[in-house]
């Protein structure tokens, strides 16, 4: 959200009706339907719960000789792209989370979308205007500046990329042990309208709280945020690893939630992929290649997660040691997804519409819709894309058999973006 849209102090109370409503949509199933998993056995923690036994015979042997193959930059699913649609800038704030813009640039990944890739560092609260007047043509983007994007802010989200990044903490001596104990107190962030903040005042509006202004919201940049803890000049932060995480093992501060570890947080998307919207507009090509190389980029970080640390740390990408990056790449689902992305991003915007930070005229949906643009079919198609441990692309019971059949199919683009869905079967 741009210094403008700082007003939010000005937004109508919330009523009592709305609350009641909030504290149904926390609790409530975070996505309709359900997808038919009855053909999957049993998935890991955290995934469907609806499980089969595992596929045997020959189907099961395909299983086997997958599993044996490693996840490389040339056997992540999806077909290269041969044509040449020159340079994009990506810019990147120094995240942990951002590892697949990292490993993008430097495992290949935008070069074989035909694309020329140039990485530009800029500052959280710069990002979002630089995005939007195309100087540069696409980041990692937060569910951030819904309300700047409600406004006519020039940024499309193309796909979801991958869960659990931010922390809510608060100062060891603050006395807050709970989201009710913001109540009166000032939450330091990065900027108005990141998803840190939104976050927030989605578990504020849960309580019965004022969101808006029960809290009272101060802008740091990110690496001062401990400090002015330890200083007494906010009481807690909403902030991203590896921030947090370092805020946490300096014993400065406490954890209130966090995206890896508490519902309904953890189930969704923390992080998308924002495009300029001349790019949408003007080169729709483009744009689709840019999507495509981050998806493919996010799937290598699930399946390589120390391979990606090592490439962090060597080029001096996240201020922070390798064994910090593995162990918080490890609590992230990569699972790039724009079906389930926009279903995230859509639940975003009705939040920011129950607290009162947008319009009272402004449709949920029609914003979603406006704001995420699907300019490409996933390349895990279905609900998401389960990973399994020994890191290979799984398939339905009908697809092993298949696969068992005609072993030319794996990889194949049309397997890929056909109507099946992934899951684990060994």
């Amino acid at each position: 959200m741009s210094t403008s849209d700082s007003d939010q102090n000005v937004r109508p109370a919330i009523t009592s009706t709305a609350l009641s409503r909030r504290q149904f949509l926390r609790y409530a199933s975070i996505f309709s339907g359900s997808l038919a998993l009855a053909a999957c056995s049993s998935a890991p923690a955290a995934q469907s719960p609806t499980a089969a036994p595992a596929a045997t015979g020959a189907a099961g042997a395909a299983t086997a000789a997958t599993a044996a193959s490693p996840v490389t930059a040339a056997t992540v699913p999806g077909d290269t792209n041969s044509a040449t649609l020159g340079a994009v800038k990506i810019a990147y704030g120094g995240g942990a989370c951002e590892a697949a813009t990292f490993v993008g640039y430097e495992s290949g990944f935008f070069e074989k979308e035909g694309l020329k890739p140039e990485l530009v560092a800029l500052a959280a609260g710069t990002q979002k205007e630089a995005l939007a007047s195309d100087k540069v043509n696409t980041l990692q983007y937060t569910a951030e500046s819904i309300k700047a994007l409600e406004q006519g802010l020039g940024v499309r989200i193309t796909t979801g990329l991958h869960k659990g990044c931010i922390r809510l903490l608060a100062g060891v001596n603050s006395g807050i042990k709970t989201v009710a104990d913001l109540k009166g107190k000032s939450l330091g962030i990065t900027n108005f309208g990141g998803l840190p903040q939104v976050l927030v005042q989605w578990a504020l509006g849960d309580l019965g709280l004022n969101p808006v202004s029960d809290v009272t919201y101060k802008i740091f940049p990110g690496e001062q945020l401990e400090s002015a803890v330890q200083k007494g000049e906010i009481d807690a932060f909403a902030v991203y690893d590896p921030l947090a995480a370092i805020a946490l093992n300096n014993k400065t501060v406490i954890q209130i939630f966090s995206t890896q570890d508490d519902l309904p947080y953890k189930e969704m998307y923390c992080c998308f992929i924002g495009v300029s919207q001349k790019v949408i507009d003007e080169e729709p090509e483009k744009a689709a290649a840019i999507t495509r190389a981050f998806q493919k980029a996010a799937y290598w970080v699930e399946h390589n997660k120390p391979e990606a640390a090592k490439i962090m740390t060597a080029k001096k990408y996240v201020p922070a040691s390798e064994e910090l990056l593995l162990s918080l790449l490890k609590q992230y689902d990569y699972v790039p997804s724009a079906v389930k992305g926009k279903a995230n991003f859509g639940k975003f915007v009705e939040i920011l519409k129950r607290v009162g930070v947008l319009e009272k005229d402004t449709d949920p949906a029609k914003l979603t819709d406006l704001a995420f643009v699907q300019v490409t079919p996933d390349l895990y198609p279905g609900e998401a894309l389960t990973v399994p441990s020994h890191g290979v692309p799984q398939y339905s019971a009908r697809e092993l058999k298949e696969l068992a059949e005609n072993p030319q199919l794996l990889y194949s683009a049309a397997h890929i973006s056909g109507p099946g869905f992934y899951c684990n079967v060994s």
